[in-house]
């Protein structure tokens, strides 16, 4: 819990948001906020593949009303919306409905929503019993185009706070492949791993930065090209210029220490 400009703020770790999500999506509509980075979307995934269901998502900076609406067509004598596929599948199955980026959708995305967060109806039809409804987002202070979230879809939702724990990043890390050297350098610097969004358009730390920095790292060894030179070019193209330095010298003298060992008589 943390104190905001006297408001307390409750937040939760990425594992807490999951069960929560296995437990309560199918009945009500949760809205996670966090910074970039963190994790939201593979969560999400991750509860629902645990629990059996496929995973549908929606980008809210990419659609129109009309991709949640519906399209109208005539029947008889009278208009009739139909839902898109993505909403409203053709088998009564249910499953997972993932809204990606919802606070930064217009005005009018979000007024398209309001029916589907409470009542899991698009115009006429309703989703699947048993169908979960769960959105993502960043806050404002992130800087990331967000809009602001108006109140009566605040209103529909579950919204949690959701923070990053150093601990689940690091078993998530082992259990994903990313390489030692960077666990071993965000286990000594936590703080490392996630860094504030800067002003500028700068590279900045998040755990998705260091998961992807672990990659190309993997890709440039693999090719026979990496040197120190070019790990530190990765790493600053990843992550903020401190940590890239930081990490960068970490390397170099866990690299130095290996050598003397290997020298040691034995």
């Amino acid at each position: 819990m943390t104190l905001d400009e006297d408001r307390l703020t409750e937040s939760i770790t990425l594992s807490q948001a999951k069960e929560l999500i296995k437990c309560l999506a199918h009945q009500q509509s949760l809205l996670l906020l966090s910074p970039p980075g963190i994790g939201k979307s593979d969560i999400v995934a991750a509860a629902a593949a645990e629990a059996g269901l496929a995973c549908r998502s929606l980008l809210g900076t990419q659609i129109a009303p009309e991709d949640v609406s519906g399209v109208p067509r005539i029947v008889g004598e009278r208009s009739v919306f139909c839902p898109p596929r993505v909403l409203l599948p053709e088998t009564p199955e249910p499953f997972c409905l993932f809204l990606d980026e919802l606070p930064a959708c217009t005005p009018d995305i979000q007024k398209a929503f309001y029916s589907l967060l409470l009542e899991r109806r698009v115009g006429e039809h309703l989703l699947p019993a048993g169908t979960w409804v769960v959105a993502a987002g960043n806050r404002a202070e992130d800087r990331a185009l967000v809009r602001t979230i108006s109140s009566a879809l605040v209103n529909r939702v579950i919204l949690l706070q959701v923070r990053v724990d150093v601990s689940e990043w690091l078993a998530w890390a082992e259990a994903n492949g990313v390489r030692e050297d960077i666990r071993s350098f965000i286990r000594e610097r936590n703080e490392a791993l996630l860094r504030p969004v800067p002003r500028e358009p700068v590279p900045f730390s998040t755990p998705r930065a260091w998961a992807l920095l672990s990659r190309a790292v993997d890709l440039a060894a693999a090719a026979g090209i990496l040197d120190r030179e070019l790990c530190y070019a990765l790493a600053a193209g990843r992550v903020s210029c401190e940590d890239a330095d930081s990490y960068a010298a970490w390397c170099q003298i866990n690299e130095r220490a290996q050598e003397d060992v290997l020298r040691m008589p034995r």
